[in-house]
């Protein structure tokens, strides 16, 4: 499903078996920004104001949901990705401000990003998601931000976050991680030189950590984060990386967390966002413990 201009909501639907599950329709940058050429002719085109919300998407040969193309205001939200072999979700390129994507379950990415930012997009807020999958491949992103994530590993590759970005304004906090246990480097961080808000033109400078208190001490990134293992959960499982072909359904799992894990009132509150959360603090990842579950698919 494409949809492409403005105001579109797209719910509660159910998509299995395609090449990507729901788009913005891209072709290049979008419709009426600068870079077209023609900025006042076809403004009305510019796609802003579209709202991806309650899907549930499997089986998808690329992306579950792509926001490539999109201009500004796009949200992305409480949506379920399973077996997503080209990557979960995707922002690029986008041409402005603003995407968020919070509160989704992605699971199942084998050898695609779970979170793609390709061709240099802008204005990515990553709230309070849920992420079992990879980290790698993306390219630079400009005032990109990632709070409450439940982030772990499915072994494909080594990274638990890989973050390449133009300005030293791009930040990470609160989120849970779950790194791969014999990674070289768990954590990568590309930006400028730190003293430089921001730069389009020079080489970014590189930064690879084995632990979370190395990159944490070193980048300033991630001061609240935490480690924690597949068991922060009540049932889900490392996917079989000797078996990529497999098909993984949403119903042997349960994504709610266990009662004492590492994930439970460690996050930070975000006005819109967690405004309802149970305990002293919100909790990590898309499910808040004590709170009904989101309902994916036709009702």
């Amino acid at each position: 499903m494409k949809v492409y201009g403005q105001g579109h909501v797209v719910a509660y639907n159910y998509a299995a078996n395609w090449h990507d599950g729901i788009d913005v329709a891209t072709y290049g940058n979008p419709d009426g920004t600068a870079s077209d050429g023609r900025p006042n002719e076809i403004a009305d085109r510019i796609p802003v104001a579209i709202d991806i919300y309650n899907n549930d998407i499997t089986n998808t040969a690329d992306n579950c949901i792509e926001s490539d193309g999109s201009a500004r205001n796009i949200r992305v939200f409480r949506n379920r990705c399973f077996n997503s072999t080209g990557g979960g979700l995707s922002s690029q390129p986008i041409s402005a401000v603003q995407i968020i994507f919070f509160q989704n379950v992605v699971y199942n990415t084998t050898t695609g990003e779970r979170l793609s930012t390709f061709d240099n997009p802008s204005g990515i807020l990553v709230y309070q998601n849920t992420f079992i999958g990879s980290a790698h491949g993306t390219t630079p992103a400009s005032n990109l931000h990632y709070r409450n994530n439940l982030i772990l590993t499915d072994g494909w590759f080594d990274p638990v976050l890989t973050v390449n970005t133009f300005s030293n304004y791009s930040s990470s906090d609160y989120n849970g991680f779950r790194p791969e246990p014999k990674a070289g480097v768990s954590f990568e961080w590309a930006s400028p030189k730190f003293e430089t808000p921001m730069d389009y033109v020079n080489k970014l400078v590189s930064r690879g950590y084995k632990s979370l208190e190395e990159y944490s001490r070193a980048t300033g990134q991630d001061k609240h984060s935490v480690l924690l293992d597949y068991d922060a959960f009540v049932n889900v499982k490392l996917p079989d990386k000797l078996n990529p072909q497999r098909l993984y359904s949403p119903e042997e799992f349960d994504f709610s967390l266990r009662p004492g894990s590492a994930a439970i009132d460690a996050g930070i509150i975000l006005p819109t966002i967690n405004d309802d959360y149970t305990g002293k603090m919100p909790d990590l990842g898309a499910y808040e413990s004590g709170r009904p579950l989101p309902h994916y698919g036709p009702r």
